[in-house]
């Protein structure tokens, strides 16, 4: 009877080649247009244990048309039966007004883990995180699993870009890290900043602000990038303007510049 049991705590919870329903149990409200939905595994004791850096695909039914989009989970992957993710909604955002709807008991499509990076312990000595808007899901990931193994001693810089202080995503948890792990640090960006901010940068970033915020190009460091179309373009120019070697949206795990 144990070993059965064991069997069935180490399944997968999700399946990664078909979208299963899960019902959507909580919803949390964190600023004028992002929530944190929480959705029920099978059972209680479900994990997700999903690799670091990899995501879930959610699909969902706009108008008739089957829209996908991937979502890295910010619950830890030792939860036991529920995962959470982030959604921010954008106004032009098919996927993300139709969370907004959602209230709990709905079901929604999810398949997974999906992903190209799977994060190893001191892959580099050193990880430079550009991300935009919900972009920074991700990263946390990476970041959490640095910071809850001590045998990890890569140091990391975080440069996060939002439109306003509003749009900052869980922005304690991050000035928390900074405060308990030397080794990160932080720059945040805001594109429409209040009259007195003086925690960061007015501002997009840009290759000037690269220029100044990255080492040299050097082998030990990797450059991690999630947001935005737009911001990732940019960003893969920029770096390779400055001399790191070229990126492409559907990175490798081995890339140097990778592409979430």
């Amino acid at each position: 009877r144990y070993h059965i049991l064991r069997g069935k705590t180490q399944r997968p919870a999700l399946s990664s080649s078909k979208f299963q329903e899960y019902e959507l149990i909580d919803k949390t409200v964190i600023s004028k247009n992002t929530a944190i939905y929480r959705f029920k595994l099978d059972h209680d004791y479900d994990q997700l244990r999903i690799p670091v850096g990899h995501h879930l695909a959610c699909k969902v039914n706009v108008g008739g048309k089957d829209e996908i989009r991937y979502y890295t989970p910010i619950s830890n992957q030792f939860d036991e039966g529920f995962f959470d993710i982030i959604v921010k909604s954008y106004k032009d955002g098919t996927v993300s007004k139709y969370f907004a709807t959602l209230n709990p008991g709905a079901k929604v499509l999810f398949k997974g883990p999906v992903g190209r990076m799977s994060y190893k312990s001191n892959m580099a000595d050193r990880i430079v995180m550009i991300a935009g808007g919900s972009g920074i899901t991700p990263m946390l990931a990476v970041l959490g699993s640095i910071i809850t193994s001590p045998e990890d001693k890569t140091t990391v810089k975080l440069l996060f870009a939002n439109e306003t202080e509003n749009d900052i995503l869980l922005r304690e948890e991050l000035d928390e890290y900074v405060k308990e792990y030397p080794g990160f640090d932080l720059r945040y960006f805001l594109n429409h900043p209040p009259a007195a901010w003086n925690d960061g940068y007015k501002g997009i970033i840009t290759e000037e602000v690269l220029k100044k915020e990255l080492p040299s190009p050097n082998a030990n460091t990797k450059i991690f990038i999630c947001g935005p179309m737009d911001m990732k373009k940019q960003m893969l120019e920029a770096l390779e303007n400055l001399g790191w070697p070229k990126g492409t949206l559907q990175s490798k795990q081995d890339d140097q510049v990778f592409c979430f």
